[in-house]
């Protein structure tokens, strides 16, 4: 996946039951070009984010939240360059 970093992306976050272990996530492809129209995005529908990530993962994690996020924190995780700094 190509990332513009000055985009906006929608993520979903999943439940699970080892968070110490790192949380599956569901990124959305579709660009948005400022935070505001991502977060009008997903506030328009956000049960069409939900169940697609349900689906993604087959029913087996749930949803836990939305975000959007710059492109540049998107094309970390996708690097796997996140550091959980809480622990």
């Amino acid at each position: 996946m190509g990332v513009t970093l000055s985009k906006y992306f929608i993520i979903v976050t999943m439940f699970t039951a080892t968070p110490e272990f790192g949380t599956d996530l569901f990124i959305f492809h579709q660009e948005n070009d400022t935070q505001q129209q991502c977060l009008d995005r997903l506030n328009a529908n956000p049960d069409k984010y939900m169940w697609a990530a349900f689906e993604n993962f087959q029913g087996r994690l749930k949803p836990e939240k939305a975000f959007c996020v710059k492109g540049e924190l998107v094309q970390e995780i996708l690097d796997g360059n996140i550091i959980n700094k809480g622990s």
